[in-house]
């Protein structure tokens, strides 16, 4: 059956990125506990607002970076809230990344906090990348699991689609 080979490559993902120091497997495993039959789709839309949360905080740094006259006051409040939200998914690369810039900011240090905030894109960038795997592996289980059997044992419905980062 497909459903094993999929749940095993989904753990085995994770436990990669929490061997590569990506991940805090322990914190990513209470946000996996959230999910239930209630609420199936849990963890896919955790890691969606995650990443649409990063994104935007991203942004908005790097705008408030390029100004002439820095606002470090208002760069403290997005690195914090990405500070916030990286530690509590477990995506620990990414929070040292945004306690490296926090430093910076504090010292209102521009071309410091310019190479920081480049490290927590990076940061960014690789978890998110991996984060659409598990996203798009999550998917594929609910998609089997939520789908009745027929006779011969294959799914009564076709793929279904679900957003991805």
């Amino acid at each position: 059956m497909v459903l094993p080979g999929l749940k095993q490559q989904l753990e085995h993902l994770i436990q990669s990125m929490a061997i590569e120091g990506i991940l805090v497997e322990q914190q990513f495993a209470q946000v996996q506990e959230l999910q239930n039959p209630d609420n199936p789709n849990f963890v896919s839309r955790v890691l969606n607002d995650f990443c649409n949360g990063a994104e935007t905080s991203i942004t908005e740094l790097n705008k408030f970076l390029c100004q002439e006259q820095v606002e470090f006051n208002k760069l403290d409040i997005s690195a914090h809230l990405l500070k916030g939200s990286s530690a509590s998914i477990g995506a620990h690369q990414m929070f040292l990344a945004t306690v490296e810039l926090l430093k910076a900011v504090d010292k209102e240090d521009k071309e410091k906090s310019l190479e920081a905030l480049k490290k927590v894109t990076h940061e960014y960038i690789r978890i998110q990348y991996k984060f659409q795997t598990i996203i798009q592996l999550e998917n594929k289980i609910f998609d089997i699991e939520s789908k009745p059997l027929l006779h011969d044992g294959k799914s009564a419905a076709g793929p279904s689609y679900s957003k991805n980062i």
